[in-house]
């Protein structure tokens, strides 16, 4: 009679798991903005910038009249109150500026308005506008970056701006829709990957991507340009970091009050131990825009020698004195006033214009504004603002209103436990109780100066 035999059993060996360290050059890092994108890989010392726009190409078969670009203006500023507003908030600047400066430098005024009066223009013969109109003659069916942003207004392109004051920009108008603007991310970020990275759209499914937005994003508009990143990409993974956060990281320090000047918007948030405090955002709703605006003023009052500048209609005015404003305004005491500076203003298809410019004072008082917000001249706008954290998105099961309910009918824990109500302080619904405490102290339509915002930005860390 056979007799069974016991089959060899091995038991199965203990496996031990290894994890590979991540190649920093697989990191792509994005942080848009209102008007730049910045990008970069995680290795990169600096990184590579660019407009963050698009044009598009109106169908021939559109009957809708285009709109003029519109890089200036601003409701708020020419109301009736407007002027007085600026004049008064001048006065109060320049005693501050003049108190701190020789005597000398104290008659610089009418000094700077005689010289600015008589500059005239000086054609350069020898030079060529390096300021052209776009070519569009092989009619592609959207342009990005520096290209779009000198396209003629006669051609049939329209700018879209996809985010706007440290959000999407969404309006009723074309293109203003969730879905165009998504559409505008997708291609604006896959040309700035492909021509600033040389990193070919396929292959970034071997790449992990770092999403740099701010403090106060809509979260339901992160998850749409997440889904961008990782469905519409194909990046391998994907994570969201605050601006604030990042900025600490940056200058290696755990705990601070960070001040993100921004093109439309200053946010400002404190850091304890790497997280936010969400309780001490705050959001001015001025940014380096407006001090451009007021240097354009400032600049017309001393006789600006290029009586031609008109910025609300030419988009090249704009971006000319944006130049001018990054290049000669500071807030250096030490920079004696009442120098001469040269300036040239480029027009395709015509010979550039040389003009002389004595600056004075000027220089620092539209840096001031953030310190004066009056000096901006804005009537009739809300300047000062908390952000509302509520989040109550259908699709996510973890959202704030879940939340809450949840941890309204479970039990009381101990000290030693916490929900995840309890511990995620970005989820919780702040904003409109921060929104009440603000409102008594700080009028939101008359502004808050910097230096205050940020004193209030601190003292508001121990408010739960």
């Amino acid at each position: 009679m056979p007799r069974g035999v016991k089959a060899d059993v091995t038991e199965p060996m203990e496996t031990t798991e290894t994890y590979q360290p991540v190649n920093a050059t697989t990191i792509i890092i994005l942080h848009p903005g209102s008007t730049t994108l910045w990008l970069g890989r995680a290795t990169d010392h600096a990184p590579q910038s660019m407009p963050h726009v698009i044009a598009w190409k109106r169908p021939a078969s559109c009957t809708l009249q285009k709109k003029p670009d519109s890089f200036f203006a601003r409701p708020g500023l020419h109301q009736k109150e407007s002027e007085t507003q600026r004049e008064l908030a001048l006065s109060i600047v320049e005693q501050g500026i003049l108190t701190k400066k020789p005597k000398k430098h104290q008659q610089l005024q009418e000094q700077v308005v005689s010289f600015n009066a008589e500059s005239e223009a000086t054609e350069l013969d020898d030079e060529v506008s390096h300021n052209q109109w776009t070519d569009i003659s092989e009619s592609p069916s959207f342009i990005i970056g520096e290209q779009a942003m000198y396209i003629n207004d006669n051609d049939p392109y329209t700018l879209h701006w996809p985010m706007k004051g440290g959000s999407l920009n969404l309006h009723s108008g074309v293109g203003g829709s969730l879905t165009s603007v998504c559409a505008d991310l997708e291609a604006i970020w896959a040309y700035g990957i492909k021509t600033y990275l040389d990193i070919p759209i396929p292959s970034l499914q071997f790449h992990r991507a770092v999403l740099v937005v701010p403090d106060t994003f809509n979260r339901q508009h992160v998850k749409e340009m997440l889904n961008i990143l990782l469905c519409r990409l194909g990046f391998s993974s994907a994570i969201i970091q605050l601006e604030s956060v990042s900025s600490s990281f940056g200058c290696g320090i755990s705990c601070g009050c960070i001040v993100d000047v921004g093109h439309e918007k200053t946010h400002i948030s404190c850091i304890e131990d790497g997280l936010t405090i969400p309780s001490s955002r705050l959001i001015l709703h001025y940014g380096g825009n407006d001090i451009t605006r007021c240097f354009f003023w400032l600049l017309r009052k001393m006789n600006f020698p290029y009586k031609e500048c008109n910025p609300y209609n030419d988009k090249l005015d704009v971006y000319l004195l944006k130049e001018l404003k990054e290049t000669f305004c500071h807030l250096n005491q030490d920079i004696p006033a009442g120098q001469i500076h040269e300036f040239q203003v480029h027009r395709p298809g015509v010979r550039p214009l040389l003009y002389e410019l004595k600056l004075g004072d000027e220089v620092m008082q539209a840096p001031m504004a953030l310190f004066y917000p009056q000096l901006f001249g804005i009537v009739g706008e809300m300047l000062v603002t908390t952000p509302n954290l509520h989040y109550d998105d259908p699709e996510d099961l973890l959202d704030d209103k879940q939340l809450l309910e949840s941890g309204s009918r479970e039990p009381k824990a101990g000290k030693g436990d916490q929900t995840v109500a309890e511990t995620d302080e970005i989820s919780k619904p702040t904003g409109l109780l921060t929104m009440k405490k603000t409102a008594d102290p700080i009028n939101p339509e008359k502004g808050l100066g910097l230096d205050n915002a940020v004193i209030y930005s601190i003292n508001c860390c121990g408010k739960k």
